[in-house]
């Protein structure tokens, strides 16, 4: 489970756009959501997940000092779940498995052999330990 701020993100602009930014090191520390366009912050996070998104983010938040915090492993889970669940649906709809490994590609920014290595494993359900440590990463 994440976070309620993550959660929160993560119903604006979607789980592949929290991951990414993630991945672009814009998460885990406190910043200022910006006002409008014109700012650093806008900028950054534009660059990462699109205008689009980020002005979501910008409408939700304007001008919030918000700390969101990276929950790497625990952002990675929830996409390694929702991979599996598109996966199970695809297949239960009768999609190939080859397909559904593709539209997944897609769709996740992965590639096939990341993609199978994910529907091919357990998928472990987060621990109270896990949500914990997200909540008390929230404090800092």
């Amino acid at each position: 489970m994440l976070p309620p701020i993550i959660e929160q993100l993560v119903s604006l602009i979607g789980i592949e756009a929290v991951q990414a930014l993630v991945e672009a090191r814009l998460l885990g520390f406190r910043q200022r959501v910006g006002r409008s366009r014109d700012c650093e912050w806008w900028r950054e996070w534009a660059d990462v997940v699109g205008e689009g998104a980020a002005d979501a983010v910008m409408r939700a938040w304007a001008g919030e000092d918000i700390y969101f915090p990276a929950c790497y492993d625990a952002v990675r889970d929830e996409r390694n779940r929702q991979i599996v669940a598109r996966y199970d649906a695809l297949i239960a709809e009768g999609t190939s498995a080859r397909r559904a490994v593709r539209q997944l590609c897609r769709a996740f920014r992965l590639s096939d052999r990341q993609i199978e290595s994910i529907v091919n494993r357990p998928v472990a359900a987060a621990t109270d330990e896990d949500r914990a440590v997200c909540q008390q990463l929230g404090l800092f």
